[in-house]
């Protein structure tokens, strides 16, 4: 498994990056698709208190200890992806074993959405409230009296 996690770009453009990024690191790793992921934080990465986004950008690729020998072509198809999303790159590679990942898989669901299998909800918010009956907003002046209420009036 590899986790690509994008900091200081905006996370609906890590998703395009990452649709078109897929194919490409999971060839260099010689992996399966479903083995590349990309994690997009919504946050703000910053330097003496000024917001960095999009100026610098930080680029952190989690992958297996054997992923390592092709490190310097990820490099090339991370920065050749993220070129045209920030002014600055930095890129850093974590390595972990094998024996200290566990995943675990509900086979009774597909292992990934897709836009195939997607489940919208039908209904729209309600407000209603739990005994099923609505609720009606409070429309009285809630400060009528007020300042004599407040003078024990």
């Amino acid at each position: 498994m590899v986790t690509i996690s994008i900091i200081g770009v905006d996370p609906y453009l890590v998703r395009q990056i990452s649709k078109a990024m897929t194919d490409k690191i999971s060839n260099i790793y010689e992996i399966s698709k479903d083995d590349v992921n990309f994690y997009a934080p919504e946050c703000l990465y910053i330097h003496d208190g000024v917001e960095q986004n999009t100026w610098n950008v930080l680029v952190k690729v989690n992958a297996p200890i054997k992923a390592k020998i092709m490190e310097k072509d990820a490099v090339k198809i991370i920065r050749e992806f993220m070129k045209g999303a920030c002014i600055h790159l930095a890129i850093e590679f974590y390595y972990y074993s094998q024996d200290n990942r566990y995943e675990f898989i509900d086979e009774t669901h597909p292992h990934f959405m897709t836009e195939e299998n997607l489940v919208y909800e039908d209904d729209d918010y309600d407000d209603e409230s739990e005994e099923g009956e609505e609720e009606e907003p409070y429309l009285e002046n809630m400060f009528e009296n007020f300042e004599e209420k407040l003078k024990g009036k």
